[in-house]
């Protein structure tokens, strides 16, 4: 029986290592979504802009989606609420950014995850310190 229950625990230890794995996986999707949108308007299938530029916007959707992803990663919310977080964020700066021109706009979800991770940082690091020993 012994050996039964380590491959019992071996076993929720693979799966629980497979769904963060998928979690992971569907969060760089979303982070990369803009660039579809941002292809999507370079190619023609979608009117926005004339002073489209890819290369700005590809590095702007990158700035933003990679710092949210690394603020939404830190904080101590569910896997389901920081994916409506970074589906409803991306919405905002795909819009902002691609078809509206405004950068400035595009950027302020950012504002509020900073404050959120500012505000849970105490937690993250005594999480962090738990795990760190082991606990």
């Amino acid at each position: 029986m012994d050996t039964l229950e380590k491959l019992a625990q071996k076993n929720k230890a693979h799966q629980k290592q497979q769904s963060n794995d998928r979690f992971s996986t569907v969060a760089m999707i979303l982070v990369l979504v803009p660039f579809l949108f941002g292809i999507a308007i370079d190619v023609g299938a979608i009117n926005s802009s004339l002073n489209f530029n890819l290369w700005l916007y590809g590095f702007g959707a990158l700035c933003f989606g990679l710092l949210l992803a690394a603020m939404g990663d830190l904080m101590l919310f569910s896997r389901w609420l920081k994916i409506s977080g970074l589906i409803i964020s991306q919405g905002w700066f795909i819009y902002f950014w691609a078809f509206q021109m405004q950068s400035w706009l595009a950027f302020v979800p950012l504002v509020p995850a900073f404050v959120l991770l500012q505000i849970q940082m105490p937690k993250i690091k005594k999480q962090a310190e738990r795990e760190k020993n082991g606990i």
